[in-house]
């Protein structure tokens, strides 16, 4: 059977081979492409999709290993942004304590604040600088804004910030544009409490409030503390507290500087440092007459 099958393929061959493209077989050549010529390519069609579903599970691991590439050129693009804009951000607050530096001659030591007040009701922060860095209890700490506390405890290492924002905190203040006195006292979250030394003085609005010096005290003068907030209806007469806005923003901070040239001023004259005031009245002088009548009497 295979050899008549063979012998068959042969004769055709050669009668399509004799009779080229004008032949009978040829025109039956055509009429079969023209009757399975679609019915290929929608196979082909059908089929491509699967070929290429194989063809790319060979690629799959590559696939997978670019895209984790790109995702990790993405991540490094965006902390790249967000460390430039931290830099930017640090430099702008770093120039801002020079200026604050500069303005009012202190003499400091820059520190980061390293913990934060883990409640709200905990009113200090700790610094990376303590005793090695020349800072003791008692320095004041500002930043860009004004005055940020004072130091409270100190280690070789660490220092302790007491926030202007604790209750337990009391400052002398004045203002700055009457120099009328009084003290601050922090209330947490609250705006600062100020009570005036002379309730019937007069406070213009929005005056602004500053540290005020005073016998005992490593508190700068002048330090910018907050504006007094005014009542849309005005102060009332003779009101002796006053709610104070700060300028420091207590929930951002970052770089401050501890004073270290505060005002030493002793709680107590040393009595051999005393001078005598040289325009001081002097006893008066005996009338010599008197005392020689009195001696010829005698």
């Amino acid at each position: 059977m295979l050899a008549v099958l063979v012998l068959v393929a042969l004769v055709l061959i050669t009668v399509d081979y004799r009779q080229g493209g004008s032949g009978s077989v040829a025109a039956l050549q055509r009429g079969a492409m023209t009757v399975f010529g679609p019915v290929q390519d929608g196979f082909a069609t059908a089929v491509r999709p699967i070929g290429g579903f194989f063809s790319s599970i060979g690629q799959l691991g590559s696939l997978r290993a670019e895209n984790q590439a790109l995702q990790a050129d993405l991540e490094e693009l965006r902390q790249g942004s967000v460390s430039v804009a931290a830099l930017e951000q640090e430099n702008a607050e770093l120039r801002a304590l020079v200026g604050m530096q500069q303005q009012y001659q202190l003499v400091t030591t820059g520190g980061r604040v390293v913990a934060q007040p883990p409640n709200a009701f905990e009113w200090s922060v700790l610094l990376d600088v303590g005793a090695d860095d020349g800072v003791a209890p008692g320095m004041a700490v500002v930043n860009a804004g004004g005055l940020v506390g004072k130091l409270t405890e100190v280690t070789r290492t660490h220092s302790r910030v007491q926030l202007l924002t604790s209750p337990s905190a009391g400052y002398a203040v004045r203002i700055a544009a009457t120099g009328e006195t009084g003290t601050l006292s922090g209330r947490g979250a609250r705006p600062f409490q100020l009570e005036m030394s002379d309730p019937e003085a007069a406070i213009p609005p929005d005056a602004e409030v500053v540290t005020h010096a005073f016998q005992g005290t490593e508190i700068p003068d002048a330090v910018p503390v907050g504006v007094v907030e005014t009542p849309p209806e005005g102060f009332e007469e003779g009101a002796r507290f006053l709610d104070v806005r700060p300028y420091v923003d207590f929930t951002q901070l970052g770089v401050v500087l501890v004073v270290l040239n505060g005002p030493q001023q002793p709680e107590e004259f040393d009595p051999e440092a005393l001078v005598d005031d040289p325009e001081a009245p002097r006893p008066p002088t005996p009338d010599r007459s008197e005392a020689a009548g009195a001696e010829g009497t005698g």
